[in-house]
């Protein structure tokens, strides 16, 4: 094994804090990322101005080269055929090292014979600084359990500093023996994969002590659930596994059959494992826009999922819990999972989510959807069954029952995303302005006092990859438009904010920002990286600047070039996947 070291490179070092900046309408401070991670995003901000981030992508790991498949080391430009490569001491490059962090995150490996390392890192800014949690993590190198190889996000904080989300096992590596060669000679070959206890399971930590909380079923990969939201009333919004697919129950007889047989090379664990992650990165066929080259992810499972609401005491401890269904049953042609997820809870005890359900109400796989849901007492209750709509999410809800997310409809023949607010007591749904007629609009969050942040689109052309910002819109003001909160800072600030990702009550925002930075290659060349970055804007009572867009953001030359293209995944929608990465 080699451990690569960010800190040969010369690479630029952030302050400790960037001092206030006085703007127009918000002062900020930018939150110092810590040096084990490139990005840091927002996820939530309570009344004391303290929030909970994710951090992405790591600077500094030890990956086991050794375990590196032979495709996996050429992609690199490695041959694995050099009989003088000596990979226990091989020095990555930084290119190298960049590339191959990319390929092995959990989330986009298909091979479980390649290591698998930590990607997300959950933190919780105090204030002062960021820190992070690593609840799964193994770091005994007796134990089976490889270190580094966990997950972790936190979704939700409430204003006693409670905060909730959910985190992968580590992995270990297995034996897996099977007789191949031919008939006439017939080898036992042993392959190593990598498996794990769970798929995930929810968290929730005060700062003091901890707690997890595992699937009610996980006869496969160990169950999932997930904690997205906490209110101060300690309600838990979030989704847990309760039953294999009807599809899945099949998958599990052919995969013990193949293994009893002998005529595989994977355990059923290796084999249900790569039926999930399938799943995980489906998209929904009868919705792709091949005009805008629109694909929507499924991020479905082998796993029914149901919305849950949990109630804890203060110390994390479960009172009850209540588990809701679908807007629909499953069709009985229909052997998908079919499932339920709660995003965001109230103070009440109301929760939002997503749904699956069938367009039009006709029970076909074809017309499977998402569509909104709310979760109250019981019952399912849609938000919308108006036809025009294909797909959606509802992302948060307020203390007056004020609902706000997406829909999905044509404009114009090319499918958008249309912000929406929707009052559970008047049962009004309202669609947002948006930024122009057209512009895809990614709702976040909305405060008590009814305002709303989140992205939108402000490039009225015909590209798939529209210029996105966060935005500001006072949904009880009347008149009220769309503020691009670039507009709302120093023009000289050198700030690209790309989305508002949440509001407390002060009118304090969470907000992603992209930022240039001086990196060294390989070769000594010198090169600006485009950083994701959090900083806390704070109203100043002052009035918009109405800088021009062009000279306060990043150029755009830089969106194709930068090593990992970190900015044309924020400009086209990638961001939204960040927060809620299975809204859409």
């Amino acid at each position: 094994m080699k451990q690569f070291t960010l800190g040969v490179l010369g690479v630029a070092v952030a302050t400790a804090m960037i001092p206030t900046t006085q703007a127009d309408t918000y002062d900020y401070q930018q939150l110092e990322t810590p040096e084990t991670v490139e990005h840091l995003f927002p996820t939530a901000l309570n009344n004391n101005r303290h929030a909970v981030v994710l951090g992405q992508f790591p600077t500094d790991l030890e990956i086991d080269l050794t375990r590196l498949q032979p495709s996996t080391l050429a992609s690199l430009g490695i041959d694995p055929n050099d009989e003088d490569l000596d990979l226990e001491n091989y020095e990555l490059s930084y290119v190298q090292y960049n590339r191959l962090v990319g390929i092995l995150r959990d989330g986009s490996s298909p091979l479980l014979e390649n290591p698998r390392i930590s990607y997300n890192f959950a933190g919780f800014f105090n204030g002062q600084d960021v820190t992070f949690n690593e609840f799964f993590n193994d770091t005994d190198p007796q134990t089976p359990e490889t270190a580094d190889s966990t997950d972790h996000y936190f979704y939700g904080l409430n204003n006693n500093d409670v905060r909730v989300g959910w985190g992968t096992a580590p992995y270990r590596y297995e034996d897996f023996t099977y007789t191949g060669g031919t008939e006439e000679q017939p080898e036992e070959i042993t392959i190593s994969y990598a498996q794990r206890d769970f798929t995930r399971q929810a968290l929730w930590s005060n700062g003091i002590t901890s707690k997890t909380y595992a699937a009610p079923e996980q006869s496969f990969l160990g169950g999932e659930t997930a904690m997205m939201d906490i209110s101060d009333t300690n309600y838990a919004a979030g989704f847990v596994s309760v039953a294999l697919s009807p599809q899945s129950v099949e998958t599990a007889e052919n995969c013990q059959t193949a293994v009893d047989e002998g005529t595989t090379n994977r355990s059923v664990y290796v084999c249900m494992w790569q039926r999930w992650y399938s799943l995980q990165n489906s998209i929904a066929q009868n919705l792709q826009d091949f005009y805008t080259n629109n694909q929507i992810r499924t991020n479905q499972s082998i796993y029914d999922m149901a919305a849950t609401v949990w109630q804890l005491d203060a110390n994390g401890e479960v009172i009850s819990s209540q588990q809701y269904g679908t807007l629909m049953d499953r069709g009985e042609e229909d052997e998908n999972d079919f499932s339920s997820y709660a995003f965001a809870v109230n103070n009440q005890g109301v929760a939002v989510g997503q749904s699956w359900t069938y367009y039009e109400g006709i029970e076909e796989v074809g017309r499977r959807i998402k569509m909104p849901a709310i979760f109250v007492d019981g019952e399912v209750k849609a938000i919308t069954e108006d036809p025009e709509y294909v797909w959606g999410s509802a992302n948060d809800i307020n203390d007056d029952n004020e609902v706000v997310g997406f829909l999905i409809k044509r404009i114009q023949g090319i499918q958008r995303y249309v912000g929406f607010i929707y009052d559970i007591d008047t049962d009004t749904l309202t669609e947002l302005p948006g930024f122009f007629t057209g512009s895809s609009t990614f709702p976040n969050e909305i405060n008590n006092d009814g305002v709303i942040v989140g992205s939108g689109e402000i490039e009225a052309s015909l590209s798939t990859q529209r210029r996105r910002v966060g935005f500001i819109y006072d949904s009880r003001e009347a008149d009220a438009r769309f503020v691009n909160l670039n507009d709302t800072v120093d023009c000289d600030a050198n700030l690209f904010i790309a989305s508002a990702d949440a509001i407390n009550d002060n009118g304090e925002i969470a907000a992603t920002i992209v930022k240039e930075e001086p990196r060294t290659g390989d070769e000594g060349e010198t090169f600006d990286l485009q950083i994701a970055k959090t900083i806390i804007m704070d109203p100043s009572g002052g009035e918009l600047n109405a800088c021009s867009v062009e000279d306060n953001r990043i150029e755009r030359e830089g969106a194709a070039t930068g090593l990992f293209g970190l900015i044309s995944m924020l400009l086209i929608g990638g961001l939204i996947t960040v927060r809620r990465w299975f809204r859409v």
